[in-house]
């Protein structure tokens, strides 16, 4: 199961059951962020566009990673992964610098992002 970014965006009341906030700062969550990144909002990340080089590949990996720990950390959506092993992945392809790995991590998440989502 996983909930959409879109689904994020838009049901704040569904963050209470996690240990997030809207207001937590992407930067806090994740390393390896850029500096123009890191003080944006967990929010904000849920509405990243993305763009060209390894600016736009965070942003669209941060869009999905977002969702994705929203989905790991919710007692109610059984996502298959933890918060803790979303985070990882995500420090990792971050630390990596590489673009394609970025994307990669990024659509492989957004796939469980769009599995189904069990909240209304």
């Amino acid at each position: 199961e996983g909930c959409t970014p879109g689904y994020w965006k838009n049901h704040l009341d569904s963050w209470d059951a996690t240990p997030y906030s809207p207001d937590d700062l992407v930067g806090s969550v994740f390393t390896g962020v850029l500096p123009s990144l890191a003080d944006d909002t967990l929010l904000e990340a849920l509405s990243y566009g993305g763009g060209g080089g390894v600016e736009g590949a965070q942003m669209i990996l941060l869009r999905a990673a977002v969702a994705s720990l929203l989905n790991a950390s919710h007692p109610d959506v059984s996502f298959g992964a933890s918060a803790a092993t979303v985070i990882g992945a995500v420090n990792a392809a971050l630390a990596s610098g590489d673009r394609a790995t970025m994307l990669s991590l990024a659509s492989d998440l957004d796939a469980r992002n769009n599995a189904g989502c069990p909240l209304s």
